[in-house]
């Protein structure tokens, strides 16, 4: 066995190399080199659009691209529904940036919200999701999201996911009803348990594998039909009988393409993604006809450390009893406003940083062994008291130690009013900074999101060309989609997002009768 076998879990996942070289590629499948540069004047090295081999390399009935939430919630669903399928996988480890991601998962649960005095509806979900999206969301993607993403974080407790028994804002959220997998878990725990999963129903995942083209029945017409795979630099043809999905993420690590949406994400601007968002399963579904949507609504967090640029390594995330000041020592923005509100808040402030502060009570939530080796590795700071922190914050970064003092004692008098005055952070995310140690975590933003992608129908995930038609037996679920979250995402909504419609990308491709 490989070694890719073994990590893939599953028996028989990698094959042998199929020695297609570019030239056999062309050739086999019916398509000319002039006619293939007909296609592509624009890039003629390079193959975009393909019609179906006169015999494939390999075949399954649905297959689907990526491995993190979306796309492992997609084959379990399908194989529960009685297909077989089976995942492809570019990079040579499970999970892509839901690997990394916190887990947050939000939806209205008046379990857990009712025993802390939380009031939520359905209705307030829903509308916060729309006005935070700047109303550019589809709204019945979003009553969909809203309405069956207690069902998901239900669906994913069946699936050995354990969450912990309150709930809270994460950033961006704007409201209590974030949910974090237990024992800091973060979205590694999901995707393990949903990899378990994948590997007790034996539905193999072949690692190092890269979508290269959609194959349809014909050119720019007919059925989706199999993808080109690309392995270890060879091109290969793989078969799916029912259905493709894609879930493949979006392209915040993509930097010309982020930059071709949004000038000002250049490279001087670090990502929270993994190396590898890099969006060409969404270029190579255009290729073959799919519309996209909303691809310059791309989102910034502000998750990135400040001296490593990367992201992570920050040793305070909650925003209740935690504030943000600059360099100056002041508060700028209300620390649980929507995340586009930050992220522009933060680039305008001297050296686009901020100095997340909190004390024991926000920081305990997380890894404390994380948080050890990050203080340990001066990225971040922690003093028995506010005064000790304000010495250090002045030693690193120039904060008059007086103006720092007097920010926090103000917030903390404004708790106890009740009342933000400055910047309206609303009364429950109100808690004061007052139980030791003290933290602060210099951070910067970094592109995280990527809300555009490939159009869908309603809520069936079924992929749409430009002129508004279906393309039979072709799916999508989670970031590599748009119409979800419009201009902005609201934090915690994108793993209910790819758990909902993950589901139902499964279930609805797995309904498809195998054609021969």
């Amino acid at each position: 066995m490989s070694a890719d076998q073994a990590k893939s879990g599953a028996k028989g996942t990698e094959e042998k190399d199929t020695g297609l070289t570019r030239r056999k590629f062309l050739v086999g499948a019916g398509v000319s080199v002039a006619g293939a540069l007909v296609m592509n004047q624009m890039t003629p090295h390079e193959l975009k659009a393909v019609e179906p081999p006169k015999k494939w390399d390999k075949e399954t009935e649905v297959l689907i691209v990526g491995t993190g939430y979306s796309g492992l919630t997609a084959a379990i669903e399908a194989f529960d529904a009685g297909s077989k399928v089976t995942i492809i996988e570019k990079n040579p480890v499970i999970g892509g940036n839901s690997a990394i991601a916190s887990g947050a998962y939000n939806a209205v649960d008046p379990g857990r919200q009712g025993k802390q005095g939380i009031k939520d509806s359905i209705d307030l979900h829903y509308k916060q999701t729309l006005e935070g999206g700047d109303y550019r969301g589809d709204p019945e993607k979003v009553r969909f999201l809203v309405e069956n993403a207690l069902g998901g974080l239900q669906w994913l407790e069946k699936m050995g996911v354990e969450f912990e028994p309150t709930v809270y804002t994460v950033v961006g959220a704007l409201h209590p009803r974030s949910h974090d997998p237990v024992k800091k878990g973060r979205g590694g725990a999901i995707v393990q348990s949903l990899k378990a999963q994948v590997d007790k129903r034996g539905i193999p995942i072949f690692f190092n594998n890269k979508m290269v083209a959609v194959v349809r029945e014909k050119i720019l017409s007919g059925p989706v039909m199999g993808l080109v795979v690309n392995q270890r630099g060879k091109d290969y043809y793989f078969k799916a009988s029912k259905a493709v999905i894609l879930a493949s993420g979006g392209f915040s690590a993509d930097v010309p393409m982020r930059s071709k949406y949004d000038p000002r994400l250049d490279k001087e601007v670090p990502t929270t993604n993994v190396s590898t968002a890099t969006g060409e399963a969404i270029i190579a579904s255009q290729d073959e006809g799919a519309d996209v949507t909303g691809m310059d609504y791309i989102q910034l967090l502000i998750a990135c450390n400040y001296y490593t640029k990367k992201y992570g390594s920050l040793t305070n995330l909650g925003i209740d009893s935690a504030i943000f000041v600059n360099t100056e020592g002041k508060r700028f923005v209300a620390e649980d406003a929507r995340r586009d509100v930050m992220a522009e808040a933060v680039l305008k402030q001297p050296k686009k940083v901020l100095l997340w502060i909190a004390d024991e009570k926000c920081t305990k939530r997380f890894d404390p062994g994380s948080t050890e080796k990050i203080i340990k590795d001066g990225l971040s700071f922690r003093a028995r008291t506010l005064e000790d922190l304000a010495k250090i914050l002045k030693e690193k970064f120039a904060i008059p130690e007086a103006t720092f003092l007097a920010t926090v004692k103000k917030y903390n008098e404004m708790v106890r009013k009740g009342k933000d005055e400055e910047f309206g952070k609303k009364a429950a995310n109100l808690k004061p900074i007052e139980q030791p140690p003290f933290y602060a975590s210099p951070t910067q933003a970094g592109v995280h999101h990527t809300m555009g992608g490939i159009r869908t129908k309603g809520t069936t995930c079924e992929v749409l060309d430009r002129h508004g038609n279906l393309i039979p037996r072709f799916y999508a679920a989670g970031e590599v989609t748009s119409g979800v979250h419009g201009a902005n995402r609201l934090g915690g909504n994108a793993t209910a997002d790819c758990i909902v419609f993950g589901r139902i990308s499964g279930i609805n491709a797995a309904k498809q009768k195998p054609w021969v």
